[in-house]
């Protein structure tokens, strides 16, 4: 209605009104909100539990290794992975065992050196060993696990295991 120059409303109109600021205002705090939060940590130093991006799994060179062979300082075990690497493609390579121990052997001069029970490289390729012991020593069943993380953010991006036992003559074998 116009009552001289000013606009007025009728009572269910200014109800509407008000009711739509009241949606749009509450929706805008829902979407301000959500914007404003983040799935990233505060800290570059927080871990964040992630699920795999890769698919991982260790590849050994031989299935069955005793101390008595000269080829081979150990086990080779090389990570496999088929995926999304991350942008860059840097990864760290996290080895872990409960029993033995893993060694590097390379070119040019194949010299070993001990790495020990948990070993952080660049590279994928580990030798996985064990110590001698007297004869007759029963030895556990080995779990080694691969874990590969983003160098960037620190994220685990694959995961994997294997599992060595023992056979005659102290002879290690992949299963």
């Amino acid at each position: 209605m116009l009552a001289g120059n000013r606009i007025t409303m009728s009572n269910g109109a200014a109800t509407t009104r008000y009711i739509l600021l009241a949606v749009f205002l509450i929706t805008g705090i829902f979407v301000l909100d959500a914007g404003c939060s983040s799935s990233t940590p505060a800290s570059s130093s927080a871990v964040i539990p992630t699920t795999s991006v890769v698919n991982v799994s260790i590849q050994p060179d031989i299935t069955r290794y005793t101390l008595a062979m000269s080829s081979t300082p150990g086990i080779g075990l090389s990570p496999q992975i088929t995926g999304q690497v991350p942008a860059g493609g840097k990864c760290v390579y996290v080895w872990k065992t409960d029993y033995g121990h893993f060694l590097d052997w390379k070119a040019p001069d194949y010299t070993v050196k001990e790495l020990g029970t948990e070993v952080k490289v660049p590279g994928g390729k580990v030798y996985w060993t064990y110590g001698s012991a007297a004869a007759g020593t029963e030895r556990p069943v080995v779990h080694i696990t691969l874990d590969v993380v983003d160098s960037a953010t620190g994220a685990t991006i694959g995961h994997a295991e294997r599992i060595i036992g023992w056979g005659e003559g102290d002879m290690a074998e992949i299963r």
